[in-house]
Order: structure tokens, then C-alpha cells, then sequence
């Protein structure tokens, strides 16, 4: 049956019993690039990842078959990372904390890409983002202008994955 009989069918719902209450709510349209090593590990592994329009995400088969199964979905990049980093090259990351009034981490990967952050806390976000721009500014020298690139991005641009397109 493809999907546009089943859609007619799934509107009529004509079916015996038919469904008690059923009412369309419309169509969503995205756009899923899915995302797995040539390997295809993951996918053996029960584990889908994606980016949805602009969102990653990942599926963990958590019991169950490939016609019924339950999966548990992940949109934590820290915890969409961590499951990458169980199955494909590389190992953990390290975070190097520096504090002071600032809270300055930076994580190092293990394929030679760096990200760091900087926190103040505070109750005045406002002046906080001053403080923070200044103390940017100050040490312009380590602290890059341009917009940076996160760990997944840097890691699949370093390892590319089978990527398969599609929209649903």
C-alpha cells in the first residue's frame, strides 16, 4: 500500500472498527539528513542520528524489533556526543576549566578540534554581556571573533559519515 492510499484511508477511516475519534490536524514539512559512519555502526547498534531542519537529534533503540520497538529520543548535543563517542573513532574529550570570576572551559577533542566557552554569574544578564564582551575584547588574542564551530559539526566534517537525505 504506498502512502498516499494510506493516507486516504487513514481520512476515511472507514476501516472495521473505525477509530473513535480521529481528526487531521494538518501537514508538517521537514527536511532529515541522517547521519551514520560507512560502516554503518550505529545503525547496528539501534542508534539513528539526525539533523532535522536545523536540529540534532538522536533515536536509541531501547527494546523491541525492527517492525515494534521503543526508542528513546536525544536532543542534548552533550548526550548526542557522548553516544557518537561510544561507537566511532576517537575518544572522550577533554574539558580544561579555568576559573576565576570567569568560568572558562574549554573542550579539546581527541581529531584536534578546540570550543570553549565563557561564563559570569549574574543577575543582570545585561551587564553581564558587558563584562563578558570586555573580557572577550581584552584578550582578543585567544578569543576568536567568528562564529565557532561545534564539536559535531568539526567532528563530522573531519569524519564523514554515510549521509543519507530525505524529506518527510
Amino acid at each position: 500500500m504506498n502512502e498516499n492510499t494510506a493516507g486516504s484511508l487513514l481520512s476515511l477511516n472507514k476501516g472495521d472498527p473505525p477509530f473513535s475519534s480521529l481528526r487531521y490536524l494538518g501537514t508538517n514539512r521537514f527536511h532529515d539528513a541522517n547521519f551514520d559512519h560507512t560502516s554503518q555502526i550505529l545503525a547496528h547498534n539501534g542508534i539513528w542520528i539526525r539533523r532535522r531542519d536545523a536540529r540534532w537529534e538522536a533515536k536509541r533503540q531501547t527494546e523491541g524489533d525492527f517492525i515494534r520497538s521503543a526508542f528513546e529520543e536525544i536532543n542534548s548535543l552533550g548526550r548526542i556526543h557522548d553516544l557518537i563517542c561510544r561507537y566511532l573513532p576517537g575518544s572522550p574529550n577533554a574539558r580544561k576549566n579555568f576559573d576565576r570570576k570567569f568560568s572558562i572551559m574549554l573542550d579539546e577533542t581527541d581529531f584536534g578540534h578546540s570550543v570553549g566557552e565563557v561564563e559570569l554569574e549574574a543577575e543582570d544578564a545585561v551587564e553581564a554581556h558587558k563584562e563578558i564582551n570586555a573580557f572577550l575584547d581584552k584578550y582578543s588574542w585567544f578569543f576568536q571573533k567568528e562564529r565557532p564551530k561545534g564539536k559535531l559539526t568539526a567532528y563530522f566534517e573531519r569524519f564523514p559519515l554515510h549521509n543519507h537525505s530525505y524529506s518527510g
